[in-house]
């Protein structure tokens, strides 16, 4: 019952939190604010998330579920394309409902993955792109000239960039977006053909 209440709790604060950082920007927003829209003290904030940082931590990791599914359910002999185009698919999917949060939930990922600068770090999303990769490159429908984890960690990268670029002129389609960065790293990370 108590475990119940407490993640009740965590997940009012979690949306209450969203839907003031959408208001108000994260940097801009108050504690106070966030706990009153939850009806609950500060305190119960601060027991449940250290930092505003910690919220777009869960956002982030909430975000990737989907992704994470999509190119779990691809089938292994998928290409390099399928992969890529599944992968920004769901990335577009998810991030193009959220400009406001974009930028600042990036940065938040960045310094997180920064971090943990070991190849643990990171979510799913990283770590089935890099799993992939190296299938590719073992089927040598792949570039070997970086290794597969850090050509994934490029492409990844990539996308990041393209999402925080678009987050600044949401005018743009994102998915035209990724798609153009998605075939700048297309023309790239194909093997040489003999």
């Amino acid at each position: 019952m108590r475990d119940r209440q407490r993640e009740e709790t965590r997940r009012r604060l979690y949306l209450a939190a969203l839907e003031v950082f959408r208001r108000d920007g994260v940097q801009g927003c108050r504690i106070d604010d966030i706990a009153q829209k939850a009806e609950v003290s500060r305190a119960a904030f601060y027991f449940h998330f250290p930092t505003k940082e910690h919220v777009l931590l869960d956002f982030l990791a909430e975000g990737e579920v989907p992704q994470a599914r999509a190119l779990t359910e691809l089938p292994a002999t998928a290409s390099l394309e399928a992969l890529l185009t599944t992968c920004i698919d769901e990335m577009a999917a998810v991030w193009s409902k959220e400009p406001t949060l974009l930028v600042d939930a990036m940065i938040v990922s960045i310094r997180h993955t920064a971090v943990l600068a070991d190849r643990d770090a990171g979510g799913p999303v990283r770590h089935l792109m890099a799993q992939r990769f190296k299938e590719l490159a073992a089927r040598n429908e792949l570039s070997t000239v970086l290794t597969p984890e850090v050509l994934s960690d490029f492409f990844l990268s990539n996308c990041f960039v393209a999402l925080m670029a678009w987050a600044n002129a949401p005018q743009t389609s994102l998915d035209a977006t990724l798609k153009s960065t998605m075939q700048l790293f297309l023309q790239g990370a194909r093997p040489p053909k003999k």
